[in-house]
């Protein structure tokens, strides 16, 4: 990293300070033995002297690290006045463009039969009901068989059984007799309820609604076997799944068309943890493609409660105007959200801050040395961190060369807590 050689070369500069410490006391520990060969003692100058260097730095508090003035330029420190700001409350997230899964339909047959006819491609935008493709389904004209006959019977049965409340009136017919008709226009109402209810749930109109059909000349109906596929929503054709011929089995489970509003996707945002709580639902956001050169504009729909186990971040869904098609699915984009603006305090560079023993603290100038700081800090963007208390506004601190402080600071052993009262 870009911090070690400057490191490596205060450690070289302390180690030649020490180095020199090195040789000057031997030098003196050969003169003290010289001395006592000639016959002086002079242990008591001695003496004296390391009185007078301990003297000298008496109330020079401890945890402070001491630099020369060549240090410095190495280090390049910068020292700076606090001053208050704002953290800029813009949420960059980065995100895909996802299928709206509430305006999306995976559409299959509900019945066997044949394909005849595939009037779209994919790709093709289709309105809510278009017709999407055509089988010959077997199946289809006996229920429409079942119904039809379903239907004269109950005609059938309302004849008979206007015909008894009549004769009742008249007392030309019995109870027995009048409630057994009534109880046969009753089953065949109920017969002919169940087939039109089986037809409707296949999508199918009773009355061949939307069909081409026409009666024999005997006046009976024809005999429906068109089935028809239609799409349930408005949007593209985005997957096809189908080819002229092809026999659905009764039991099939493959969609055959998936057709989604592409006009209004689902952006999927990530968002760290700590950024959540500023997240919520109707808020707007900016979206930005790759390229840089396209904006949409969006909503929050979705918090999601839980933190992805693998990425620790969360799940922020939004639903965007798409309308003019820029955006596709699978795209990776940028969310731009203003969340609420922090309250009003000290603002300084992330570099300031530094992590110690696992307290954080920033460096500020103390007498001819820089001491390690305690502070609490707040939000953060981008280059910027919120200091929310440790420092006032109008105080100095160390803005640039704060990590090789806290280097020197934990290579000379010092201790970082000397002289906050901890």
């Amino acid at each position: 990293m870009k911090f070690y050689p400057i490191v490596l070369s205060l450690m070289l500069l302390f180690g030649g300070e020490a180095m020199l410490a090195a040789v000057d006391h031997d030098h003196t520990a050969h003169a003290d033995e010289n001395a006592k060969h000639d016959g002086h003692d002079h242990s008591t100058h001695a003496g004296e002297k390391a009185h007078a260097d301990a003297d000298s730095h008496e109330g020079e508090e401890e945890g402070l690290v001491h630099l020369s003035e060549a240090q410095r330029k190495l280090i390049r420190i910068r020292v700076s006045k606090a001053v208050a700001g704002e953290i800029d409350s813009t949420l960059r997230l980065p995100g895909e463009v996802r299928l709206n899964l509430e305006e999306t339909a995976k559409v299959m047959p509900r019945i066997p039969g044949f394909v005849n006819r595939i009037p779209v491609k994919e790709g093709e935008r289709v309105e809510k009901g278009a017709l999407l493709a055509t089988l010959t389904s077997h199946k289809l004209g006996e229920y429409y068989s079942n119904y039809n006959s379903a239907k004269e019977q109950e005609e059938l049965a309302r004849s008979e059984f206007e015909m008894a409340e009549k004769l009742i009136g008249g007392n030309a017919t019995s109870r027995k007799e009048y409630l057994q008709y009534k109880r046969e226009y009753a089953e065949a109402v109920i017969a002919r309820r169940h087939a039109e209810e089986l037809l409707r749930s296949l999508l199918q109109g009773p009355g061949h609604d939307g069909h081409a059909h026409a009666e024999l000349k005997s006046g009976d109906p024809v005999i429906c076997t068109t089935y028809e596929i239609r799409s349930p929503l408005a949007g593209t054709v985005i997957a096809k799944n189908i080819t002229l011929g092809e026999n659905f089995v009764e039991d099939n489970t493959t969609p055959v068309f998936t057709v989604s509003n592409l006009a209004e996707p689902w952006l999927e945002l990530r968002a760290a943890a700590a950024d959540l709580p500023r997240l919520k639902t109707g808020m707007a956001v900016e979206i930005s493609d790759a390229a840089g050169g396209h904006e949409y504009h969006g909503k929050i729909i979705y918090v999601a409660p839980l933190i992805d186990e693998t990425t620790r971040t969360g799940l922020v869904r939004v639903e965007v105007d798409n309308r003019d098609g820029g955006l596709r699915p699978g795209q990776f984009v940028t969310g731009l959200i203003r969340t609420a603006a922090a309250a009003k305090s000290v603002v300084v560079p992330r570099e300031a801050v530094q992590l110690i023993a696992g307290e954080t603290v920033v460096f500020v100038p103390k007498g001819d040395g820089f001491a390690a700081q305690p502070v609490v800090t707040g939000q953060g963007a981008g280059q910027e961190i919120q200091i929310v208390s440790g420092l006032k506004p109008g105080e100095s601190f160390v803005s640039g060369g704060a990590f090789e402080l806290k280097s020197i600071l934990l290579t000379s052993g010092m201790d970082a807590h000397a002289g906050h009262g901890h």
